[in-house]
């Protein structure tokens, strides 16, 4: 019966950890769902979380990844960036991230799409900007994706339970 906590409890906490990573860019979310749906998989002997549940949230959890890269780049990219932009949001992000956590994060994408859009891609500021800002426009359509699959990949695990139960 204790194994049975312990086991929800570590899938639970997955779950929650997974959801705060699809908002959160250090944390790889939809994979860290997919691992709670495993783990439990795995402790249930794949009774009620089949191997085609977990190959469809592997899927889901694979493509919200993709989602994530592309995403930012797409927002840039449709309103005209070059190469250097998408990649100075990218870099950006990350190092905002590491200095100075969500904030940071905004800034980053935001800074590191602007500054190679007016220094190498030749742009006025105001073209640089309105980039920029298509950069977090993307940057936040992605996560709110990444959050929408994340809940779908967890409303599938619970329906599978449901379904597998008796009575």
């Amino acid at each position: 019966m204790i194994w049975q906590f312990i086991l929800w409890f570590v899938v639970i906490a997955l779950f929650l950890i997974g959801l705060a990573g699809t908002i959160l860019p250090t944390l790889p979310g939809n994979l860290l769902i997919f691992g709670g749906a495993l783990v439990y998989g795995i402790f249930t002997e794949f009774e009620e979380v089949t191997f085609w549940v977990l190959a469809a949230l592997l899927g889901i959890s694979i493509g919200a990844q993709v989602l994530d890269y592309a995403a930012e780049a797409y927002g840039a990219k449709r309103l005209g960036a070059t190469k250097y932009g998408i990649w100075g949001g990218i870099i950006g992000g990350i190092l905002g991230f590491m200095t100075l956590n969500i904030v940071g994060l905004v800034l980053g994408i935001f800074l590191g799409t602007v500054m190679p859009e007016i220094f190498v891609g030749g742009r006025d500021l105001k073209g640089a900007l309105r980039i920029g800002g298509g950069s977090l426009l993307g940057f936040f359509g992605g996560t709110l994706m990444k959050f929408v699959l994340g809940l779908i990949s967890i409303g599938i695990f619970f329906t599978a339970l449901i379904s597998c139960s008796p009575g």
